[in-house]
């Protein structure tokens, strides 16, 4: 085995049921390939294996082969919604003290001298395992894990009795929360990109980050489903006497969970081929109503709205302008549930749908213009969040209409 190994994962599918965003193409060819790609022209004798759900044996990712079959590259299936257990598997044969570099097959933009330092660092000192802090450009980033410590991190996941699916898909966050039994640092040496190189990444993006994910109720994966998590989180400061309005709420699946617990709820986006579909979906109830409108103009009343609930929008908007909106259409003391990406660099997102991602501190800032801010929660990845950790790769905000 080479010493230098990459464990790619990558799915056809994503977990909330539509196509990966790695399937994506990018100059006629999937956002992984280039990802791969970007390993062996740094690294021409590392070893690479891609690891995939069972589902895609046989299926799109087979092309990789052809495209590198003269480097050591192998694919891996199994375990579709355990890639815990895909990347044990991946390593069945390599002794517990063996690191390697895990990247997502989606971040083809990924510094590869920086994921070097950070294995080399892991293998020095005997760590479990080392990232990039939480709130850093998710796109830029890859972990470094021990083989020994994931094979306990599944032994203990084994022995406790609650719900623990979630760190099958992200073990990273179980070995920093269990700081009791893994040796894990976040890597404090942060590569510091140009603003020009921000932006070359951002146009080359665009291709990868279209304008809506596609969201499958019935196909989707719960362990690891980010944006279902979001909607779950918010409907637990909602209750049955309340009209609340989903804005930007896209084909309207947010919408219809919200309806299970509020008496009246309306779906609103700017599209009127999305509101379309959205309303003509046989699944929505009788207190479901969806609007084609702009969310910085809305056409609604003043305080109309018990609450208001926002998903992933504000990035994409003038947020000054939305916030003032969010405020007007909320009766007095109404409350606003937010999610939007947590960026510690975020003047210029990757994402080319974004128009600006925010720290806590900006996002939290912007708020208390017009609300009180209760309770800020890091969502770290997936499903996983830690009570009073504010930081994490998205934001979500609890607070209330101040007047």
């Amino acid at each position: 085995m080479s010493d230098l190994v990459f464990i790619v994962q990558a799915s056809s599918t994503s977990w909330s049921g539509g196509q990966d965003l790695c399937m994506n193409e990018v100059d006629g060819l999937p956002v992984v390939y280039w990802t791969v790609k970007r390993i062996f022209d740094s690294n021409p004798d590392a070893k690479v294996v891609v690891a995939a759900p069972a589902f895609d044996r046989g299926g799109r990712l087979e092309f990789l082969f052809e495209r590198f079959g003269p480097y050591d590259f192998s694919i891996h299936y199994g375990h579709d919604s355990s890639p815990l257990d895909r990347l044990i598997d991946v390593s069945s044969d390599w002794r517990d003290e063996c690191h390697f570099i895990r990247v997502d097959g989606l971040h083809c933009f990924f510094d590869v001298d920086k994921s070097i330092e950070m294995w080399q660092q892991a293998v020095a000192e005997s760590l479990d395992c080392v990232k990039s802090p939480d709130n850093y450009p998710v796109q830029f980033t890859s972990d470094v894990y021990r083989i020994g410590a994931l094979r306990k991190v599944r032994r203990l996941l084994s022995e406790e009795s609650h719900a623990n699916a979630k760190y099958r898909v992200h073990p990273k966050f179980y070995m920093f929360h269990r700081d009791d039994e893994f040796q894990c640092k976040y890597l404090e040496d942060l590569p510091v990109h140009p603003d020009d190189y921000l932006r070359a990444c951002r146009l080359r993006a665009r291709a990868i980050y279209l304008p809506r994910e596609e969201y499958h109720d019935t196909r989707r994966l719960p362990p690891g489903d980010a944006m279902g998590f979001r909607y779950e989180f918010a409907a637990k400061y909602l209750d049955a006497s309340m009209k609340v309005l989903d804005v930007a709420c896209g084909w309207g699946f947010g919408t219809r969970y919200l309806s299970q617990f509020v008496k009246e709820v309306h779906g609103a986006d700017i599209d009127y081929e999305t509101v379309r579909l959205a309303g003509e979906d046989e699944s929505n109830g009788t207190n479901v109503l969806f609007h084609v409108e702009d969310a910085t103009n809305l056409n609604f009343e003043a305080e109309f709205f018990d609450a208001v609930v926002s998903i992933e929008t504000i990035e994409h908007l003038n947020a000054s302008l939305f916030l003032k909106e969010v405020h007007r259409v909320l009766k007095p003391n109404g409350r606003f549930v937010l999610s939007t990406p947590q960026n510690c660099i975020g003047h210029i997102p990757i994402n080319y749908q974004h128009i600006r991602e925010y720290s806590l501190e900006e996002i939290a800032s912007l708020c208390a213009e017009h609300f009180e801010v209760e309770q800020a929660v890091g969502q770290k990845a997936g499903r996983i969040y830690f009570e009073n950790d504010p930081i994490g790769s998205t934001t979500l905000l609890v607070c209330r209409k101040k007047w």
